[in-house]
């Protein structure tokens, strides 16, 4: 005999002719294949089919379920008469009048009806002697005859006949529930918690109008049927409800800390009968009374008495704003002081996963197409340049439309607020951070008079993980990036290696700087016509010698050597062409058809070398693959391939910033001269204007100290040095003309153009004045005409040195290492997606900061003028896939460190830094902008005005600071056990060590703040704040100590980073399961460290966090399961401190 398992098959008569006699059926396979088997009779062969049908698993798993549901549908019946509706928790449910579970709630201030706390007191035992492992669960319901709806549960309280449960339940009227709703109490003795085994206890009834007007309440437990030891319907042990009446924090007030309900007076039960049925539960209705205290006692003995404070519900303002979909849990442990901690547990979806990467992802293609556009304007190239020119115009059309589709996905995007953990390995968003949730915890304890809210974002690692990881991460690719460099220079034993690599860069660094000082400029030439056409004066000279100071910063930029390189090259290597005087490029008849375009021969364009020849080519060919899908095609903004406009742009703009194919490069120093002499003549006209002016002259104009040629450094040896004595020079620069235009920290100041102009707008005055000739009258009808000829000279002169410089950096990257060239672009866009998720959770831990929390000087004190303090804490295992996760993390996190953030007030008005693509113009939030480059990024904040109104006194319009991410990693899994014994952690470790350098340096700037004091109603019970630089050198023993899985760096640094006002963010491979076990554990610290948690009750509270708190429900949302993706023996590999409670883990999905 054997045993036949069939799985995944369906079973139906054999539709071919029989080639023997008898009644045949087939088992089809849905892998393939199949078996054919017969039967004497029909009926045989009916009843074959039959239990063939119901062998699967799925099948048996389904008459499971259908018998648990009849189980719990005859409980509910042998109780209350009718059929128990046992809604999933967590199910949204709008209807107006439906009951939902409590969990997900609307609006996280709502004040509840009541909020309660359950305990138990003499529950019977089994016929062994043996305590139950007792559970609670609350059902509702609005009225006789009506389906009980199952509200929420209790954690389990193993071994216990007098179990404390620390999950408390609020009953709030969003769920459908009201004062008229009545509550039942089923106490459940939990068999096996794996599976979930269980036998009823007993249960009870009650009405929440009665339990409104109690302050504390013991009832007796009646159960329904026989139990060991007891008749029916007699008592197994007492329920004790603790009851507060909450209310929600005005705004505006000026308590430091919410209270409790005002106790009420003493009650007494009344209870009868439902009906006349005699199975029917006791319905207890709970009704004031001065005389009696029936079976009222104290939750425990360790509590407090009555207090006189009322309990409010903390304000979180905008918190629906910026968040969706949150759930929460309240909690209520005891203290070693003797009084209880208030927690509320609240998990949420940020609303910027989506809608922040499609900024980013504009700001890339916009600069994609800056470079193609580069490339296009060298014009038709020698061989083999030529053949480089179309490569690299290919690799440009390929990640402008990768980028435009990912951009278009997530325009259309409908859906939830969160990438699913199990879609990581889908690239349709990519860009967008995995599983990103807020966990928020808000903690109050009484007895020390002591509150707060604090914040982890939680989100999977920060990896591309749909592009693979054969090439390792990030990191090494980097290095393998880096290796062309040294591997060339090694070869040809001159430094011409690195000198190559190092101009694509400096010319790169050229380019962002002179675009950056442009805009600047050209600001400031709108404000001097502003105030030309309204006729003042006052302030006027001093724009102009900003202006001086940032032409003289244009001057120093580029390097002299390079654009003369530059220029050797093209005059060589560049086909001369006849110029045509007509230009004309059909791209729309190009978008219709298929044939070869129309075409009037201009700028070189229909030679058969030409590049724009080439974009024309490749734009067709990609219109002809995508024509079958062209007519279901929607058109968003800036929608599609995008060269027809890049192109259109090229050839029609008169002031176009790119040189055309045709067009000769303008000498070096005509531009110099010209620049110098466009801002002579504006001094002089504003001279004639205002009677005051900068006091320049042409040999001042130019930098005292240019930066020295690049070529000469080369050849003295030092090629080391050579980027850091240019930028050190522009930092000089940038310095000395900041001095004199009243700019602080060395940065350039903006003025805003609808503001009045101070009359300090500079610092010392270094300008002089002027006799007024007589030539020019101060009565003319308009003084921006005298002053536009110069400023439009001074803006064509930029815009000829924006030109060349762009011309100089195309032309080295053309000269690039092919190879180098191609792992530059598969790094570029493995850096853009890993970079888009770290900013994106970044900005979303900054805004709910700054939106959804009360004003906090000293953070705001700390953020303007440090910037603040971010930590990632990783728990990935250096080993295999994840040690390319953890590459990728560390690459992107150190990219934060260029970003610089605005706080700018928020308006409904669009600003000028915004990108031209607006995914939403009607976002009910404020979304944040991007603008600035890859290496220059800036990122507007909008902040409320009563955050705004905060900031330090000098800003006229917005602060701007960089933040200092500090990433620490440490594996705790089973493959960490591995790693750490045959593996080499040495880049982890290193890693780690150069993270609490960058930690310890943060501080040392931190200590030089004159921080505000806090201010403290209850000195007597304040407890002194630890020690930093004694826990920074405790974490320095713990980093040399080397222990295997030392999580105990993971938690100082969570301290350290709490003491500093800093934020926090933890990942993990999905950001769902250890992510989970580390978000409970940091917030049970911070209960113990802050606000004296019971030790007894640490692991209590841990387990009750992890069993019934939200990060449960954060695994329903990711896969479908309310279970951790752990096994037994993965479960044993985590440190004691990261591991869940039985029962709820065991899934297999992650």
């Amino acid at each position: 005999m054997g045993l036949i398992v069939l799985e995944n098959y369906t079973v139906k008569i054999d539709p071919r002719p029989p080639t023997t006699t008898g009644f045949h059926f087939v088992i089809e396979f849905e892998s393939g294949g199949y078996q054919c088997l017969g039967t004497s009779s029909e009926s045989e062969r009916s009843s074959w089919m039959e239990s063939l049908k119901h062998a699967s698993f799925s099948s048996i798993r389904a008459k499971l379920t259908s018998l648990k549901l009849q189980i719990q549908s005859k409980l509910s019946m042998g109780a209350h008469s009718i059929v128990v509706a046992d809604l999933e928790e967590g199910t949204p449910i709008d209807e107006p009048g439906l009951i939902k579970a409590s969990g997900y709630v609307k609006d996280v201030s709502e004040s509840p009806l009541c909020e309660i706390s359950i305990s138990c007191d003499n529950l019977l035992c089994d016929s062994h002697g043996r305590a139950p492992n007792v559970k609670c669960v609350v059902h509702v319901r609005n009225g006789p005859g009506q389906n009980w709806i199952k509200y929420g549960s209790t954690e389990l309280i193993e071994r216990s006949s007098n179990p404390i449960f620390l999950t408390t339940m609020s009953f709030r009227e969003s769920d459908g529930v009201c004062e008229q709703s009545d509550a039942r109490f089923t106490i459940f003795n939990v068999r096996e918690r794996m599976t979930g085994t269980q036998t009823m206890i007993g249960h009870l009834i009650v009405s929440l109008g009665s339990l409104k007007n109690i302050d504390r309440i013991r009832l007796p437990i009646s159960s329904s049927s026989p139990h060991p030891g007891s008749t029916p319907h007699s008592h197994v042990g007492f329920l004790s409800i603790v009851v507060w009446n909450l209310e929600r924090e005005e705004r505006g007030s000026t308590e430091s800390t919410p209270c409790r309900a005002t106790a009420s007076q003493p009650t007494h039960i009344r209870r009868h009968h439902e009906g006349d049925e005699k199975t029917v539960g006791d319905m207890i209705h709970i009704q004031p009374s001065p005389s009696s205290h029936g079976f009222s006692h104290r939750r425990t003995q360790s509590l407090p008495p009555r207090l006189g404070y009322k309990l409010k519900i903390p304000l979180q303002n905008n918190f629906g704003i910026l968040y969706s979909q949150p759930f929460m849990q309240t909690y209520r442990f005891h203290s070693g002081l003797g009084g209880d901690i208030f927690v509320h547990e609240i998990m949420a979806e940020s609303k910027f996963s989506f809608l922040f990467p499609q900024q980013l992802l504009s700001l890339w293609i916009a600069e994609e197409k800056e470079l193609l556009q580069e490339m296009i304007g060298l014009g038709e190239l020698r061989e083999p340049w030529h053949t480089k020119q179309v490569k690299l115009l290919e690799r440009h059309l390929w990640l402008i439309n990768v980028y435009t589709q990912a951009r278009n996905n997530l325009f259309h995007y409908k859906g939830t607020d969160f990438k699913l953990s199990s879609t990581k390995f889908d690239s349709t968003y990519e860009f967008v951070p995995l599983n990103l949730h807020l966990q928020r915890m808000w903690a109050q304890n009484e007895s020390l008079h002591k509150n707060g809210f604090h914040d982890i974002i939680t989100t999977g690692a920060y990896t591309a993980t749909s592009q693979g990881f054969q090439q390792g991460g990030l990191g090494r690719m980097l290095n393998s990036y880096k290796q062309f460099d040294s591997n060339e220079k090694t070869n040809l034993k001159t430094h011409s290696a690195w000198y190559l690599a190092n101009k694509v860069n400096m010319t790169y660094e050229s380019v962002q700087g002179i675009k950056r000082l442009r805009k600047e400029i050209v600001e400031r030439m709108q404000v001097i016509m502003k105030l030309a056409k309204e006729r003042k004066t006052h302030g006027l000279h001093r724009f102009v010698e900003d202006i001086y100071h940032r032409c003289r910063l244009l001057l120093s930029i580029c390097d002299q050597s390079l654009i003369e390189e530059a220029f050797d090259f093209l005059e060589h290597q560049k086909v001369t062409l006849s110029i045509p005087t007509s230009t004309s490029v059909d791209f729309d008849a190009l978008g219709r058809s298929s044939d070869a375009p129309r075409l009037i021969i201009d700028e070189g364009i229909d030679t058969p070398n030409s590049p724009l020849r080439s974009v024309v080519e490749l734009f067709k060919k990609r219109a002809e693959a995508s024509k079958e899908v062209s007519s279901s095609e929607d058109h968003t903004p800036d929608s599609g391939l995008g060269i027809e406009d890049v192109v259109k742009s090229f050839l029609d703009s008169p002031s176009s910033n790119y040189y055309r194919p045709s067009e000769e490069p303008e000498p070096w120093d005509l531009t110099q001269l010209n620049i110098e002499a466009s801002v002579i003549s504006l001094n002089s006209k504003v001279i004639s204007l205002a009677g005051q002016g900068a006091n320049i002259s042409f040999s001042s104009l130019r930098p005292i100290q240019r930066a020295q040629s690049v070529k000469t450094q080369l050849n003295s040896g030092s090629p080391k040095v050579i980027s850091d004595s240019w930028r050190k020079s522009l930092r000089e620069e940038s310095s000395s003309s900041t001095t004199t235009s009243g700019s602080k920290g060395g940065k350039l100041s903006l003025v805003p153009l609808n503001l009045n102009i101070p009359s300090s707008v500079a610092g010392p005055d270094t300008t002089k004045s002027f006799p007024v000739p007589s030539t020019v009258s101060k009565n003319g009808e308009d003084w921006g005409e005298e002053l536009r000829a110069s400023l439009k000279k001074l803006r064509l002169a930029m815009d000829g040195l924006l030109k060349t410089s762009r011309l100089a950096h195309s032309i080295f990257r053309l000269q690039e290492n092919a190879e180098k060239s191609q792992l530059g672009y598969v790094i570029k866009y493995r850096r853009d997606v890993c970079f888009s998720q770290a900013l994106t959770c970044l900005v979303t831990a900054l805004m709910g900061r700054l939106w959804c929390r009360k004003p906090d000087p000293s953070f705001l004190y700390v953020m303007t003028r440090q910037g603040p303090l971010v930590t990632f804490h990783s728990y990935l295992t250096y080993l295999s896939d994840e040690a390319s996760m953890f590459w990728d993390m560390k690459v992107a996190i150190e990219d934060l460190k260029s970003v610089e953030f605005v706080l700018t007030l928020q308006s409904g008005r669009r600003g000028e830094d915004e990108t031209d693509f607006e995914p939403n113009p009607r976002l009910p939030f404020p979304l944040p902008k991007v603008s600035g480059s890859r290496s220059n990024l800036k990122i507007l904040l909008p902040v409320p005005d009563g955050v705004f109104a905060m900031l330090p006194m000098g800003s006229s319009r917005s602060t701007s600071f960089v933040v200092t991410p500090v990433f620490l990693n440490i594996g705790i899994n089973e493959n960490a056990s591995y790693a750490e014994r045959f593996k080499s952690m040495e880049s982890q470790e290193k890693s780690n060590h150069d993270n609490y350098s960058r930690l310890l340096d943060y501080h040392r700037q931190y200590q030089s703040l004159s921080l505000p004091i806090k201010y403290n109603n209850s000195k007597r019970n304040s407890t002194p704040e630890p020690n930093v630089p004694r826990l920074l050198d405790m974490l320095h023993e713990e980093l040399l100590a080397k222990k295997k899985k030392n999580v105990e760096i993971i938690h100082l640094s969570a301290t350290i980073t709490r003491l500093m006002m800093g934020l926090r963010l933890t990942s993990c491979k999905s950001g769902k399961d250890r992510t989970a076990m580390a978000a409970t554990l940091e917030q049970v610290q911070i209960l113990s460290q802050d606000y004296d948690l019971a030790e007894h009750e640490f692991q209590l509270a841990l387990d009750a966090m992890r069993s019934e708190g939200t990060r449960r429900e954060n695994t329903l949302k990711n896969i479908g399961q309310r279970k951790y993706a752990f096994n037994s023996l993965q479960v044993f590999a985590l440190p004691k401190v990261y591991r869940p409670p039985p029962g709820t883990f065991g899934a297999t999905t992650t």
